[in-house]
């Protein structure tokens, strides 16, 4: 049938149909608990995350009823600021009042004051709430042009959390960063931001990426392969936004195909192709730290340690960084080290080399944010000193012992005393300039080959 065959990856907006909308589970599970609780709440993630669609999928009485929490006397009010960088406190009462009435209107009904309006219309409405034992939860989605809105100052900020501190509403605010992170000046001492229970919405597990994108299409006729699926993954990571612009893609292509065989290379040139420009959009509202960890994260091959996953996961947005920093993919070279080693009594150099992605140094970091380069530069010199200790001799270390031979070339240039060349040659009793020189590129070569050891190491755990 014609209907099975629709396309259900449509949305690029917020997600409407209930049916479209996976995992979080554990979230929703905190978020019902905390507003049974009559406290506010602080969602927060970045751009396309499903912020918008989880407060619209929140507000419905078929979802809620799968948690174990009573919300029935809650009344869900979903509100969309985005266009509230210009207005003024009076635009927003009026119209949150405007909007409870038109959520409430099956519920109750309001005796409004003629002369009420502003503020006094939003305290009369939820006192009238409050006397038919109701509850309002006020949805605010895109918060954050409030809190950067000047016209709304420090008293407008304790209006609201007086309502919410004496039990009348709850607050969910939908914002891309901590509230305090994104408000002007005026407001960023204001008490109205210690009420929030802070939740955020990044990445959706693998199970739960799965799930979005074989069960549309499943329902719809068209089932994806497992190859397929597997491929989904590699290439749109676990972002909930850009899965779907894939599924879209290669929908639409089996679609139109009709069981026709179709190269996944041209799939995969069109799904990049339609998400550039979001991909563009993402990277401009980063900060340079996030960039700069992104950057690192994206010449990594095979990194388990993500630390956005939500953007590095996709090898689509990796491939976007790459050409956009221009960068490749790290691969150590005995060039690379050499440059290391004449940094290795500079902390911060040293972690400012291509060393800073090997994944002996982010395994060892083992932090959620980017380390500063001399946190970098102390880790990579210790894991330098570790792989010089393998390449020990026998018996005692001496000058003239051969077997210490490549092992004391690094150790007098790098490591202790960096002596000039000349020095090594005669300690060392080279023969001729020509043949120190020979030895000390085996030497580094020696060195690199444990490195890559160490780095092989993580691969086969």
């Amino acid at each position: 049938m014609e209907t099975q065959s629709q396309n259900p990856y449509f949305n690029k907006a917020a997600i409407r149909n209930a049916d479209m909308f996976f995992g979080h589970t554990n979230l929703l599970r905190r978020f019902y608990e905390t507003l049974s609780n009559r406290q506010s709440i602080s969602l927060i993630g970045p751009r396309q995350i499903g912020k918008s669609s989880l407060l619209r999928y929140a507000c419905l009485p078929e979802i809620q009823a799968r948690f174990s929490f009573d919300l029935s006397r809650h009344i869900f009010v979903p509100l969309d600021l985005r266009e509230y960088l210009y207005k003024t406190t009076d635009d927003f009462f009026h119209n949150v009042s405007q909007e409870i009435i038109l959520q409430s209107r099956r519920l109750l009904s309001f005796t409004l004051r003629s002369w009420s309006s502003g503020d006094d219309e939003f305290s009369d409405i939820l006192d009238q709430i409050e006397e038919h034992e109701f509850f309002p939860v006020l949805l605010l989605d895109s918060f954050d042009t409030i809190t950067l809105n000047e016209h709304f100052g420090p008293e407008f900020l304790s209006f609201l959390r007086a309502h919410a501190t004496t039990g009348k509403v709850s607050y969910v605010t939908a914002s891309i960063a901590p509230l305090k992170e994104v408000c002007h000046r005026g407001i960023m001492s204001s008490p109205f931001f210690n009420i929030f229970y802070t939740y955020t919405l990044d990445a959706l597990s693998y199970e739960e990426a799965v799930e979005l994108i074989s069960v549309p299409a499943q329902r719809a006729g068209m089932p994806f392969t497992d190859a397929e699926i597997e491929w989904v993954l590699k290439y749109a990571g676990l972002h909930p936004f850009f899965i779907q612009r894939v599924c879209y893609v290669l929908f639409d292509v089996k679609k139109q195909l009709d069981g026709s065989e179709f190269k996944l290379l041209d799939v995969r040139n069109m799904a990049y192709k339609d998400l550039l420009p979001h991909f563009a959009d993402t990277w401009e509202r980063l900060s340079q730290e996030q960039q700069m960890l992104l950057q690192d994260e994206a010449q990594q091959k095979n990194n388990q340690q993500r630390l956005l996953p939500e953007l590095s996961e996709s090898a689509f947005f990796r491939q976007f960084v790459r050409k956009t920093c221009q960068a490749g993919l790290f691969q150590m070279t005995a060039v690379e080290l050499e440059d290391a080693l004449k940094k290795m009594n500079d902390h911060k150099s040293l972690g400012e080399t291509n060393l800073r992605l090997m994944k002996t140094v982010s395994q060892r970091l083992g932090k959620d944010v980017l380390p500063k380069p001399v946190e970098r530069g102390k880790v990579i010199r210790e894991i330098l000193n570790e792989a010089l200790e393998r390449l020990q001799g026998h018996g005692v270390r001496t000058d003239s012992n051969l077997e210490w031979r490549l092992y004391n070339i690094l150790y007098y240039r790098y490591f202790r005393y960096h002596f000039k060349h000349g020095q090594i040659e005669t300690r060392l009793e080279f023969s001729s300039s020509r043949n120190y020189f020979r030895e000390r590129k085996k030497a580094i070569e020696a060195l690199l080959n444990i490195l890559i050891e160490m780095e092989m190491s993580f691969d086969s755990e």
